[in-house]
C-alpha cells in the first residue's frame, strides 16, 4: 500500500466524520423545520451534505484527473476540506442556539412524567392528563426558547431543579392557562392546582 493511499484513506476518513458533523449542525441551525425533531434534523443534515460533498469530490477529481494532474485526489479532498471548514464555521454561529433547542426537545418528556406523577401525589384526577400536558408543552416551548433564564436552567442536572425549584416553567404554564382562560377555553379541572 503506498503512501498517497494510506493518505487518502485517513484524510477521506476525517472529512467524512467533520463533514457529516458541519452538515447536521449546519441544518438544525439555519434549516430544520420546528416540526422536524432534533435527531431527524442531524441525521439528514448530515447525510446531505455527504452527498453533496461526494458528488463534489468526484467532480473535481475526474476534472483534475482529465487535465494531468498527477494527484487529483489530493485537489479534490482539498476543495472538499476546505468547504468542509466554512460548513463548520457557519454552523458554530448557531450551536448556541441548536443547544437550546435540544435541550428544550429533551426535557419535553420529563415535563410530561413530572407532573402526571405531581397529579398523583395532589391526588388530582384531570381528565385526559398527559395530552393536556403535552398540549400545554408544545404552547409554552417557543416562550421557553427566549426565556432569559433558559441558560441558567440548562444548567440545572435533575428533575426537582428543572420543575420545582426553578420556578420558570411553571410560570410559563399559569400564564398559558391564564391567557387560555381569558380567550374562552377554561382548563381542565385540576389542571391549575397542578402547578401551584
Amino acid at each position: 500500500m503506498n503512501k498517497q493511499l494510506i493518505r487518502n484513506i485517513f484524510w477521506i476518513a476525517l472529512v467524512a466524520v467533520w463533514s457529516f458533523l458541519a452538515g447536521a449542525y449546519f441544518h438544525l441551525g439555519w434549516v430544520r423545520g420546528r416540526s422536524m425533531s432534533y435527531q431527524e434534523g442531524f441525521v439528514i443534515g448530515g447525510i446531505g451534505v455527504w452527498i453533496v460533498f461526494v458528488g463534489m469530490g468526484i467532480l473535481i477529481y475526474r476534472f483534475a484527473k482529465n487535465n494531468g494532474s498527477a494527484d487529483p485526489a489530493k485537489l479534490s479532498l482539498g476543495v472538499v476540506s476546505f468547504f468542509t471548514v466554512c460548513f463548520l464555521l457557519i454552523a458554530w454561529v448557531k450551536y448556541d442556539d441548536v443547544k437550546k433547542d435540544k435541550f428544550i426537545e429533551e426535557i419535553e418528556h420529563d415535563f410530561v412524567l413530572h407532573y402526571q406523577e405531581k397529579a398523583l401525589e395532589k391526588q388530582l384526577n384531570i381528565k385526559d392528563l398527559y395530552w393536556e400536558l403535552d398540549g400545554m408543552y408544545s404552547s409554552i416551548h417557543y416562550d421557553l426558547r427566549r426565556h432569559p433564564q433558559l441558560e441558567k436552567l440548562m444548567q440545572l442536572k435533575t428533575e426537582d431543579a428543572f420543575f420545582e425549584q426553578n420556578t420558570v416553567i411553571a410560570k410559563l404554564c399559569v400564564d398559558f392557562l391564564k391567557t387560555s382562560k381569558r380567550l374562552g377555553y377554561p382548563p381542565a379541572s385540576g389542571l391549575e392546582e397542578l402547578f401551584e
